[in-house]
């Protein structure tokens, strides 16, 4: 199985990333405009994004909220409902750390992918794009989400 790891540091206050984590609205500033995110464990979390690949239609991924710990961490997993095979049962954790007075670490651990597929890879590249998103939006109320 692999899996794809990465961090920022932010000024921002634990509780406002718990926030962009846990919302509708969060996730429509930093990650993608075209989301529903369940507000409670158990509850369905759907992303949409334009198609790899390039071709026609909508890449949706369907997830279920596994863990919800204010200020500390975020945990989903990709359901079988998902249209994109590379994604299914692979799953979501965002920890929340407060090393230094003022500071911030999220860290994301995207884990269970069956190999280094094309997508995969661009799911690194994307990871990196989407968690300097996360640290703009959670700064400055401005990120770079991905727009249908």
């Amino acid at each position: 199985m692999e899996t794809i790891t990465t961090a920022i540091e932010t000024a921002a206050a634990p509780t406002k990333i718990y926030e962009a984590l846990t919302t509708t609205a969060g996730h429509r500033g930093w990650w993608t405009t075209d989301c529903e995110i369940g507000r409670k464990v158990g509850d369905p979390a759907v992303v949409r994004f334009n198609p790899m690949g390039g071709g026609s239609g909508t890449t949706e991924m369907r997830f279920r909220i596994d863990t919800l710990a204010p200020g500390e961490a975020v945990e989903w997993t990709c359901t079988g409902e998902s249209n994109n095979p590379d994604w299914q049962g692979t799953q979501l954790a965002f920890r929340l750390r407060t090393p230094s007075a003022g500071r911030t670490t999220v860290e994301l651990v995207h884990s269970g992918f069956a190999a280094r597929t094309p997508v995969y890879e661009a799911c690194v590249k994307g990871w990196a794009h989407f968690m300097q998103s996360l640290k703009q939006y959670v700064e400055t109320g401005t990120g770079a989400p991905h727009v249908r």
